[in-house]
């Protein structure tokens, strides 16, 4: 792994989408989100999803500024086409409004049709935790797992984030594929020539558990049968409820994923002071209880992740197959690489 810094990384990733015709303001965002993922410790949707995007920029899949039309409005609900903008933008601005509307209405909810790629959905669902709500991200995604009983790839491992707000405990933030292992984190094995892969991770073309990296075919849901039962109500709420596209249909190439913003106003349910007490108070009891066997301590969801942002608030490891695709792209834009 390299070191780097975090405000120098995030200084040429910006420089990079300006560079392909995003504008400051939209270039900034895709940055931002992309390094928090790094500063999570999330890699399978850091800095190495650079490529990814701009490569769809430059072949017409990705426009390189947002554009969207408000299809259908109510007052808690709006759903959007995203017009195949990117991911991160569309999701910024629709969790924005996801909370305007809460505000209100008690209860936000904003779809987006035909969009991208949005990266970790921790970053939006966190959006309204720092606001004092609860933030909640789902996207459909292309195909990386078969169906319980299946063999072939047919529907994606479709993220569900959620962040709750608290008053002095770390503040949980569930944010999991529907897999036992994002598809991304085999990937960036794969970059890195690993030949093994972890027992459970990974299923061959006859649905069968493998280990061998030449013979991964598609990533375990997670639970079995439950991973693809949650994969397929994702579909059904960011996908069909909005007309989004679903399977083959959220690719890259094709109509693109849809995503659900949504935001709840604490308040509109009870007093927001009491309830940032109880969910503090119930964090304390899970992590007092009494430890298993060999046990390193209790976390609650988003724990190691906090730890990893804290200790990663000016330097950043980034795998050196990725720096040097980051910075190859970079020369062929007449851009100065981190070294």
């Amino acid at each position: 792994m390299r070191q780097l810094d975090v405000s120098k990384l995030k200084a040429l990733v910006t420089a990079i989408f300006e560079k392909v015709g995003v504008c400051p303001e939209q270039a900034q965002i895709i940055a931002q989100t992309l390094l928090e993922a790094e500063q999570r410790g999330v890699h399978s949707h850091g800095v190495v999803c650079v490529t990814r995007y701009v490569d769809l920029i430059q072949k017409g899949f990705m426009k390189a500024n947002m554009e969207h039309e408000v299809l259908r409005s109510a007052p808690a609900v709006e759903v959007w086409d995203g017009k195949r903008s990117n991911g991160q933008v569309l999701g910024y601005y629709a969790m924005k409004r996801a909370m305007e509307k809460a505000k209100s209405c008690g209860v936000g909810m904003v779809g987006v049709k035909s969009t991208n790629h949005f990266g970790a959905g921790a970053y939006y669902a966190q959006m309204a935790q720092k606001e004092g709500m609860i933030g909640i991200a789902l996207s459909t995604g292309s195909p990386t797992m078969a169906p319980w009983g299946g063999a072939e790839k047919a529907i994606g491992n479709n993220p569900l984030a959620i962040a709750v707000p608290t008053r002095e405990e770390i503040p949980p933030v569930l944010d999991m594929a529907q897999s036992v292992v994002a598809n991304g984190k085999i990937t960036n094995m794969m970059k890195q020539g690993i030949k093994e892969i972890p027992e459970g991770w990974a299923l061959d073309k006859e649905g069968m558990p493998t280990t061998k990296m030449e013979d991964f075919y598609s990533v375990t849901p997670l639970g079995a049968y439950k991973g693809f039962g949650m994969s397929f109500m994702v579909d059904v709420l960011s996908g069909l409820l909005i007309g989004g596209g679903v399977g083959f249909e959220a690719g890259d190439f094709k109509d693109g994923p849809g995503i659900m913003m949504m935001a709840l106003d604490v308040a509109a349910f009870r007093d927001p002071q009491m309830f940032l007490s109880d969910v503090d108070h119930r964090i304390q009891e899970l992590k007092s209880v009494r430890k298993a066997k060999n046990s390193s301590g209790i976390m609650m969801p988003g724990e190691p992740e906090a730890r990893s942002f804290a200790e990663c608030a000016q330097k950043v490891s980034v795998l050196p197959e990725i720096m040097d695709s980051l910075n190859d792209l970079a020369r062929q834009l007449g851009l100065e690489p981190v070294e």
